[in-house]
């Protein structure tokens, strides 16, 4: 078994089919050409002495060199791990040092700004594998290596549970989790989504404007390839952009998170752009009020599905049926998936009952990276995975999300948990103690927002303060508003009520 085998599969079946369109530079590749540059890539990787079970970091945009690469770990049996181009240097360093990475492929001029410096401390990381310009002392040239490497190479034989990535994922406490996704996982969940939830064929033409590093690749490019559509490709959402690709290459399926699917709304005249191609909408990440399901339906002309999972879960765990969802509903469980709703002492409950979330299917992974202590306290040995969010279900089997933890933001479509923006804001020197929430924002859905006590005597702007957090991590987690107080509640043990500070604000 290897996750690569789908698209050697399209490459002899319709080779002369559209793989990708590059619509930053107008370039098309063909799956014929997409499987070759795979091999290409693939024993350049060899020769740099990569083995199976390698760790080798992505560190790219939305691109074609992105899935070469991604593919090309694969195919050689290695482990790939994408992280966030908008990462910064202490968040780089954490991850590559975490997982013992022995090669980054990574943008120039984002490696040249935030990771070229720390290399001195990752000992594991071994080369530095550079896409595009500026030229980067001692890397070594993506395009170089695909223009030496041989196109023929024998897929590694792979068990379903290898592990084909290592996705990070932050916790309401501590550092990132790496969780550990298999083979079986990815082409599970690429089937899954390619042929059930997103309704394609291999005429068709699929687009997101969700970042490949994040578990929406699964569903936005690994299922699309699946069944052998295209993709169109672009590195930064950007809403005009967007609906003039749609309009340029004909784009039949869509993909984004509720914010993207704001702007693009705010956006569209129908005098501008031509979608008549288009004809399915599909989003996830945080919920989609329900007034924007109607306008994306009835503004596009397209159907409307709204899906629900995690990144341990391989994206899709349940998804809205074309024609039959329910608004606000996260639809019926997918294919081959449980999902039950637990209360106290794991007793199931019943229609209209809330409680935890939990599921088990072929998509749920197989742990967090050298953390066995945090896998046990999410996932049970009978396979089930705890969410640690709230739902419920009516007598239809339709799920619900009611809640969730109270601590995580999700901003954009990013999941974003307080504690790591906490950590960065007690590295200033002018704070005592900090708290992060998140408020509710109209194109967002959430925003960051710190409350801050500055030491004793020490003066601070709100510019100063989001500044350096933008420094040291990625700007979307950056808080977006600051507030200074004298005092924060706290309980008689000293610690802070982050659910007082909530409650006051709303």
């Amino acid at each position: 078994m290897n996750l690569s085998s789908i698209v050697e599969n399209n490459a002899r079946w319709n080779p002369k089919a559209t793989a990708i369109i590059c619509a930053d530079t107008d370039t098309r590749y063909t799956y014929d050409d997409l499987d070759k540059l795979i091999n290409r890539f693939g024993n350049s990787l060899l020769e740099m002495g990569v083995k199976k079970g390698d760790r080798v970091a992505i560190y790219l945009p939305n691109s074609p060199e992105f899935i070469i690469a991604h593919f090309a770990v694969a195919r050689i049996g290695a482990v790939a791990l994408p992280f966030n181009v908008m990462f910064k240097g202490p968040e780089i360093k954490y991850i590559l040092n975490n997982s013992k990475a022995k090669i980054l492929i990574a943008a120039a001029k984002e490696a040249s700004a935030n990771a070229m410096g720390i290399l001195p401390d990752i000992p594991s990381l071994e080369h530095v594998i550079s896409v595009g310009e500026p030229p980067l002392a001692g890397a070594v040239s993506f395009a170089g290596m695909v223009s030496s490497g041989k196109d023929t190479l024998s897929i590694a034989d792979c068990a379903p549970d290898d592990t084909v990535s290592i996705l990070y994922t932050s916790g309401t406490t501590g550092q990132p989790k790496g969780a550990m996704l298999t083979h079986k996982n990815f082409l599970a969940n690429a089937r899954l989504n390619g042929s059930l939830v997103l309704h394609l064929n291999d005429q068709d033409l699929f687009y997101t404007g969700t970042p490949f590093c994040h578990i929406f690749y699964v569903l936005s490019v690994l299922g699309p390839i699946y069944v052998g559509a295209g993709l169109v490709v672009s590195q930064r959402f950007m809403p005009d952009k967007t609906l003039e690709n749609i309009s340029k290459y004909r784009v039949t399926h869509y993909a984004g998170v509720p914010t993207m699917w704001i702007y693009m709304l705010n956006e569209f005249t129908p005098e501008k752009y031509d979608v008549t191609a288009w004809r399915f909408a599909q989003s996830a990440g945080a919920s989609m009020p329900e007034e924007y399901i109607r306008k994306i339906e009835n503004t596009f002309g397209v159907g409307f599905c709204e899906c629900y999972g995690s990144t341990e879960t391989s994206s899709t765990v349940t998804f809205g049926r074309l024609g039959h969802g329910k608004v606000g509903s996260i639809g019926p469980p997918a294919p081959g998936y449980q999902v039950k709703i637990i209360g106290e002492g794991a007793r199931e409950l019943g229609p209209q009952e809330v409680g935890e979330l939990v599921v088990k299917g072929p998509g749920v992974f197989k742990g967090y990276w050298e953390m066995p202590d945090a896998t046990r306290d999410v996932l049970d040995t009978g396979g089930w995975y705890k969410t640690g969010d709230m739902g419920q279900y009516d007598e239809d089997g339709y799920y619900y999300i009611v809640d969730r933890k109270k601590d995580m933001i999700i901003c954009g479509g990013y999941n974003i948990y307080p504690r790591e923006i906490e950590e960065v804001l007690y590295t200033h020197p002018k704070i005592f103690e900090a708290v992060v929430i998140g408020i509710p924002d109209k194109e967002k859905g959430e925003i960051p927002k710190a409350y801050i006590k500055l030491q004793q005597d020490a003066e601070a702007d709100p510019a100063e303060i989001i500044q350096f957090c933008k420094e040291r991590m990625a700007a979307y987690k950056s808080p977006r508003e600051i507030k200074f107080v004298q005092e924060f509640p706290k309980n008689h043990t000293g610690k802070i009520l982050k659910r007082v500070i909530r409650d006051e604000w709303e």
